[in-house]
């Protein structure tokens, strides 16, 4: 696929105000409306109940034109610190097209069109960069990440928080596909993953907290992601500043056990609830290790992984960390290199000195992997 041109004609229609999007003959775009009805009130922050965007939005599904119903769908799941679905359009296009299976974008709880709209705003951000740099001295602050870092150095449980309200939302939607209420999906239409970066966090989680009931036939391809969360680093001028990351890597592989015997209902959430158990499982190797390694050998048939050499968010050396284990049959992580400059953000760079052609062939070899896998 001309990888470059498509980024930037899908890129002119895109559109989520708009019901249905014809993009050519052989896909359109419909945009869903959603209710997330996630509330886990005793450890929620109150300001952000005061976001309504973050609990009604739509998502947009990518439709193979040649059926009217279907009983499959890939859910493709973005990275962290997102506002604009621009550089996954081409991404859904591609799988929805060489697939013949719909591809659900599918937004973490105040990301993409969940965040308020100041969030973008470079005007009303640059007093909030202004007062960060004065309050803090720190690496890599930028308009882009200025709102997510304030937000998590104010309160690391927003991590937390909002990748609970993400998975308890995911899971109403895979159970409305199942249930064949949603338009376009039959009765008990089979959900597959495709999950990039914090997406494939989540993802994981997912898999590991309900492998053996909703996501059971399920198949999960992971790009750029999979490892523990104290293998990552997230400072970046398009993710968080130093200070931010510090203040959430410090609480999730220090703190947290300190917290969980202050916290009742935090402890309640980890403890007693499989989404919990799973995301403690995913902070580090250590965590409830046994119970990890055992679920990820029931289901570690139907998961791969591309990650890239260069990548310096999640590394590929730390995906090889969650997937290939002492009792694992083999290591289903392939680790690929592009020959021109990229990053964990830009995998793909559609502008600067990267050759078009390169960057297409590029991507046409990650995501024929992943049509194939999840088809």
């Amino acid at each position: 696929m001309d990888y470059t041109h498509q980024y930037f004609e899908l890129r002119k229609i895109f559109n989520q105000k708009e019901s249905k999007i014809i993009v050519d003959e052989d896909i359109e775009i419909a945009n869903i409306p959603f209710d997330s009805q996630s509330v886990w009130p005793e450890i929620r922050n109150e300001q952000d109940t005061l976001y309504p965007e973050n609990n009604h939005f739509v998502y947009s599904i990518f439709l193979p034109r040649k059926l009217k119903n279907y009983d499959r769908v890939i859910i493709l799941l973005h990275g962290l610190n997102e506002r604009y679905w621009d550089k996954y359009l081409p991404w859904a296009y591609y799988l929805a097209h060489e697939t013949h299976v719909p591809v659900i974008l599918f937004p973490i709880a105040f990301h993409m069109n969940r965040g308020p709209i100041k969030w973008t705003n470079a005007k009303e951000l640059e007093p909030l960069l202004t007062n960060r740099k004065k309050q803090f001295d720190t690496q890599a602050l930028t308009f882009a990440n200025v709102a997510l870092s304030m937000r998590l150095t104010d309160d690391p449980l927003r991590f937390l928080k909002s990748g609970h309200q993400t998975a308890e939302d995911l899971l109403m939607l895979i159970k409305q596909l199942e249930q064949g209420i949603l338009p376009f999906f039959k009765k008990g239409t089979k959900c597959n993953v495709f999950a990039y970066s914090i997406g494939a966090f989540v993802s994981q989680i997912l898999f590991l907290a309900h492998s053996n009931d909703l996501l059971r036939n399920s198949k999960l391809f992971l790009f750029c992601g999979g490892a523990f969360f104290n293998e990552m680093n997230g400072v970046s001028r398009l993710i968080m500043d130093q200070v931010a990351f510090d203040s959430i890597k410090t609480y999730y592989t220090s703190d947290i056990n300190k917290a969980l015997n202050e916290n009742k209902p935090l402890n309640s959430l980890i403890t007693e609830f499989p989404l919990g158990k799973a995301f403690y499982a995913m902070l580090k190797k250590d965590n409830n290790k046994m119970w990890r390694e055992n679920t990820l050998n029931s289901f570690l048939k139907q998961v791969r992984a591309v990650t890239l050499e260069n990548d310096a968010v999640i590394p590929a050396l730390g995906t090889n960390k969650v997937l290939k284990f002492d009792n694992s049959p083999w290591n289903n992580n392939e680790i690929m290199d592009f020959p021109f400059e990229y990053s964990h953000e830009v995998p793909f760079p559609v502008s600067g000195k990267a050759d078009h052609l390169l960057v297409d062939k590029s991507f046409d070899e990650v995501f024929s992997k992943a049509s194939e896998f999840l088809a």
